[in-house]
């Protein structure tokens, strides 16, 4: 399995988890499932940031990478609306905006980058290796650049 049929494989289980949202009714019920979703959104959006998109970035054009990216940045702002509004009653049409939201990238990276990327850059695409291997070599690094970060910051 490559890395994007990995991703793939990522996007049905954010639906299933998008379905068991919508049959809740609850904070308590909404709580965990959000927690896993965040999770799991993470970890797929961090290693389409680090490793796909810039080779979508060099193959297809810096605007197809950046549309990818802000529709990255649009998921975070409704997931953390989804959290704030899990005991609400706008709970459901943030749900819905998400999903709809969530369905039009997933069709555009399934639909149109994805497809590219293999007829354009299978080797790039075979180089990045096990995907689950891959997974924890980003996040090593996110995390390491944190690091880093908080470093330089108490160093000042």
């Amino acid at each position: 399995m490559d890395v994007l049929e990995h991703l793939e494989e990522e996007h049905r289980k954010v639906e299933k988890m998008i379905a068991e949202l919508e049959a809740t009714e609850t904070a308590a019920e909404r709580e965990p499932i959000l927690a896993e979703l965040g999770d799991a959104l993470a970890k797929h959006m961090d290693v389409e940031q680090e490793r796909v998109y810039p080779i979508v970035a060099e193959r297809l054009g810096d605007d197809v990478s950046q549309h990818a990216n802000d529709d990255h940045d649009k998921a975070r702002d409704d997931l953390v609306r989804l959290v704030e509004q899990s005991d609400q009653f706008e709970f459901t049409s943030a749900l819905a905006q998400f999903k709809d939201d969530l369905a039009q990238h997933v069709s555009e990276e399934e639909n149109y980058i994805f497809p590219n990327l293999r007829a354009n850059a299978a080797y790039d695409i075979a180089d990045l290796g096990d995907p689950h291997k891959l997974e924890d070599e980003v996040q090593q690094e996110l995390i390491e650049e944190n690091i880093d970060l908080i470093d330089e910051r108490l160093a000042q």
